[in-house]
């Protein structure tokens, strides 16, 4: 009996103990749950998806898993919808994209004051040149328009081209052209100017040459240029509306297609960068006297849309990325001597280098050019 009375106090103790010890095993149990919860919950806040409009030639570069996976490690997916630069400009709806991402820095600053953006992300550029072919070179070299200055060919006499073009001269007219005696007229092709960023750049290059080498700002500016630079894209009969396919064209139809191309230099720059076989061949850039920089800018229409810009502008690796599309860049190195390692020469620097107008000027250009069209 005694003992009873002794065990009875102690079962109780330990029946306690082991309440006691299943509450505290369910408590921990839920204190690790609700702590796996705002885990996975900090971690899904902290990753992103941005959204956004991109530029055509910008496609392959977000596409390669080496992007993607640096912006993984970073917490972001770029979720991209191709458009021109111009539709990009017009489609600004931070509902829908974070991000607007043009070719060309106009529409960038159209895009910067409808998102009230405080800061844009330049992360690369690239000079617009002529896609031509060493005969063609020659033939211009020969007539005082363009330069040989070491490995690079250089128009160095924009206006002089751009009057041939006015006169209505044919490549059979130019002096010692007989590696391309056509009857083709000399002009420059483009993309669609109603859509396409290059043709656009294009645009402002010729723009500055017939206003006297100065950037339109003033009505009276487009009235004197208008009936000059109009004639430059009516005059090429169809145009593609993207970058890509007139490109594509001049790499398999060669030099009677279009002798003079307006592209990206990192057009160029990929193409050879993937056909190595080809660095040494016809294919030749030159480079106008001026030109013009065609700057890839992201205007961030919120914070995903901040994050992916801070991330391309700043990360070493994606820069480097960039280089294996033909892109330069800021920083410490910047394209040229990447690719010089592929035997891919290019100039170091281009100095010679306008401002297109802004984005109201080169718009209003852009819709009369439109408006002659049928």
């Amino acid at each position: 009996m005694n003992a009873r009375r002794l065990l009875a106090p102690a079962a109780a103790v330990l029946l306690l103990g082991g309440v006691g010890a299943g509450i505290w095993r369910s408590n921990a149990h839920v204190q690790e749950s609700r702590s796996s919860a705002e885990k996975t919950a900090a971690q899904a806040a902290l990753h992103v998806t941005a959204r956004g409009l991109i530029g055509s030639e910008k496609e392959s570069y977000f596409a390669d898993p080496k992007v993607q996976k640096i912006l993984a490690d970073q917490d972001i997916t770029v979720a991209a919808e191709k458009a021109g630069s111009r539709t990009i400009a017009t489609r600004y709806d931070a509902k829908q994209f974070d991000f607007g991402f043009p070719s060309g820095a106009p529409a960038a600053a159209s895009l910067q004051q409808q998102a009230k953006a405080a800061t844009v992300y330049t992360p690369f550029y690239t000079p617009i040149v002529f896609a031509s072919w060493r005969p063609i070179a020659e033939i211009l070299v020969a007539n005082g328009i363009a330069q040989r200055d070491g490995d690079f060919y250089f128009v160095v006499d924009m206006p002089k081209l751009m009057g041939l073009i006015q006169q209505g001269a044919r490549w059979r007219d130019l002096k010692d052209s007989a590696a391309f005696a056509t009857s083709k007229a000399v002009l420059i092709n483009s993309t669609d100017v109603r859509t396409s960023n290059s043709a656009a750049m294009y645009l402002a290059l010729a723009s500055y040459l017939a206003n006297d080498q100065q950037i339109v700002q003033s009505q009276a500016d487009l009235a004197r240029v208008l009936p000059q630079i109009t004639p430059l894209f009516l005059r090429q009969g169809f145009q593609e509306s993207s970058s890509a396919a007139p490109f594509e064209d001049y790499l398999a139809l060669g030099m009677g297609k279009a002798p003079l191309l307006v592209v990206y230099e990192s057009q160029m720059v990929e193409f050879w960068l993937k056909h190595p076989n080809r660095v040494n061949s016809e294919m030749v850039v030159l480079y106008p006297r001026p030109t013009v920089f065609s700057k890839h800018v992201l205007v961030p229409y919120t914070a995903a849309g901040a994050r992916l810009g801070a991330a391309l502008e700043n990360d070493s690796g994606l820069q480097s990325l960039a280089h294996d599309y033909g892109y330069r860049t800021a920083g410490d190195v910047k394209g040229p001597e990447v690719w010089a390692q592929h035997g891919i020469k290019v100039p170091e620097t281009v100095v010679d280098v306008i401002d297109p107008p802004s984005h109201e000027w080169l718009e209003r250009m852009i819709q009369d050019v439109e408006s002659h069209f049928h």
